[in-house]
């Protein structure tokens, strides 16, 4: 252990020469917009670049966004139709790193004393079921660290309580009242319900939400403008997860992190907490992963990750001071890091030269041409529309058993109880959903590899379909800014559908039959 506490010390130490040394070499501040720069001007390789933005623009990733930056200027960035740079994202559990700074503000600004506050304390008006001395001894500290003993873990079956916390009535409530399955600072759990607890201690302490603190405390002195942050019934921001950021001002909230809380002159977060957040020493049990204040930490490169469901990742890496951010729709893993460890090890490994590199046109070039292909794919060859499509065109199936359609981690209260099929143009399909509050929507469908974007209940969505055999009809259904992709897989038959909808990330599936009803 003394040997352990040793090596840490030393990462420590070496780290925060990084931090103070990238915080040196600031020539300028990214509040009013990012100034950009070819790799090679920072040290960085086109070549390498053009290598890692081929391997995430592959489909499975679902790619919408990936963005680089060095030395404060970004080196290469691409986005993916129908996702586009000016457009917001879902962060999902990214968000907790943006609800662990504010309590770094809070910190700052007085109204904590300090991160050892015990829990119950801060909501002196609630009465908490399951108290006990464990209970009792939770610190805010616990809640940042995820180690506050609760029974509660998002990645053991069983104990993850999420949505049973988001079907009550008062979300914190429910967080305060959950049993205890260890003694606080001993064992790491994951659990969005700590994460909402620490929501609603800014609202305790401020009066605020965490999105108007946020707002006020933390995005305006970066010059971030454009911003979401759902509530739950009782006014409490998520905390958990559901923010929206675009990818550069999610980036900007790197770089505050990769300067050590600093921003153009002005110290947002207290510095101190910052390398506690990033260089967290509590061990997760996965391999080379530890945990922060709300943050990833990767001992073996010095690297840390905030990091979201479906593949959102906000890579920093202050001894190269390098920063990186992905948005997408990866497929989940069972394990919260285990998605993020290639994406981690291969930013790591990139070459990072303390001086600039020789320019190269062939490997920009190679660059170039990588991210031509991300921002404006080639459509592929429109299959022939078999005879099937124009026999089941313009007929109305009505659904037995309503088809729900789940978005940013919800569901939308009204649900598709039937459907219309217009197969009569050969570039795209248009799919009228009738939905069981009477209203429609229309959604037309690219045939051609290609989103069609139309509006829809739950906002922007693209659509592309393809006919995998003559009679089964496959459309994806990807909602703009989120991580969420949909597949609808539908087998015609005479006077009969059947539907398979399924959801790329998790992998939940619901089917229904309909009917052609006279």
């Amino acid at each position: 252990m003394k040997n352990r506490l040793l090596v840490l010390t030393l990462i420590l130490c070496v780290l925060s020469i990084s931090v103070t040394t990238a915080q040196e070499m600031v020539s300028y501040w990214p509040t009013e917009g990012w100034q950009v720069s070819t790799p090679e001007a920072q040290g960085m390789d086109s070549a390498e670049l053009a290598g890692l933005f081929e391997t995430y623009s592959q489909a499975h990733f679902n790619l919408d966004g990936l963005v680089v930056a060095r030395h404060g200027y970004i080196v290469a960035e691409a986005y993916a139709p129908p996702f586009e740079a000016n457009m917001k994202h879902h962060l999902y559990s990214a968000s907790k790193s943006v609800t662990g700074a504010l309590i770094g503000i809070l910190l700052k600004e007085g109204y904590l004393d300090s991160l050892d506050t015990p829990m119950l304390s801060l909501f002196p008006n609630r009465v908490v079921q399951n108290l006990d001395a464990d209970k009792q001894a939770i610190t805010v500290r616990h809640l940042l660290t995820m180690t506050p003993g609760f029974k509660c873990d998002s990645y053991i079956p069983g104990l993850d309580v999420t949505q049973e916390m988001m079907a009550s009535e008062d979300w914190l409530q429910y967080a305060l009242d959950m049993p205890m399955l260890a003694v606080p600072g001993k064992e790491f759990h994951y659990c969005n319900g700590v994460t909402h607890i620490l929501s609603a201690i800014i609202t305790e302490k401020t009066g605020l939400s965490a999105l108007d603190y946020a707002a006020e405390k933390l995005f305006k002195p970066l010059g971030i403008t454009d911003y979401a942050w759902t509530s739950s019934p009782k006014g409490i921001s998520y905390g958990f997860g559901d923010l929206q950021l675009t990818a550069r001002d999610l980036l900007k909230f790197g770089y505050l992190y990769l300067h050590n809380g600093e921003w153009d002159g002005t110290q947002v977060i207290p510095a101190d907490y910052v390398k506690d957040s990033l260089f967290g020493s509590i061990e997760t049990g996965w391999p080379d992963t530890g945990y922060g204040y709300q943050w990833w930490y990767f001992p073996s490169n010095g690297v840390s990750l905030g990091l979201g469901w479906g593949g959102q990742y906000l890579f920093l890496d202050p001894k190269t001071d390098r920063i990186a951010v992905v948005l997408g729709g990866f497929t989940e893993s069972l394990r919260v890091g285990l998605h993020a460890y290639p994406f981690v090890y291969t930013m790591a490994g990139l070459s990072a030269s303390d001086s600039a590199l020789p320019d190269s046109s062939e490997a920009q070039s190679q660059l170039d041409a990588v991210i031509a292909r991300i921002k404006q794919p080639e459509p592929v060859v429109v299959q022939s529309i078999p005879e099937m499509a124009s026999g089941v065109s313009d007929q109305q199936y009505t659904l037995f058993g309503p088809l729900p359609v789940p978005v940013a981690g919800s569901v939308l209260p009204a649900v598709i109880a039937g459907l219309r099929a217009d197969f009569t143009s050969d570039q795209q399909a248009v799919l009228t959903f009738t939905l069981d509050n009477g209203e429609s929507w229309v959604m037309p469908v690219g045939l051609d590899g290609l989103y069609q974007v139309s509006d829809s209940p739950v906002g922007l969505v693209g659509a592309k379909g393809h006919w995998e055999t003559p009679d089964k009809f496959c459309v994806d259904i990807k909602y703009v800014g989120d991580a969420k992709i949909m597949r609808f897989e539908m087998t015609f038959m005479p006077g009969a559908v059947d539907i398979l909808a399924s959801e790329y990330v998790t992998g939940d599936a619901k089917r229904v039959q309909g009917m052609i009803m006279q």
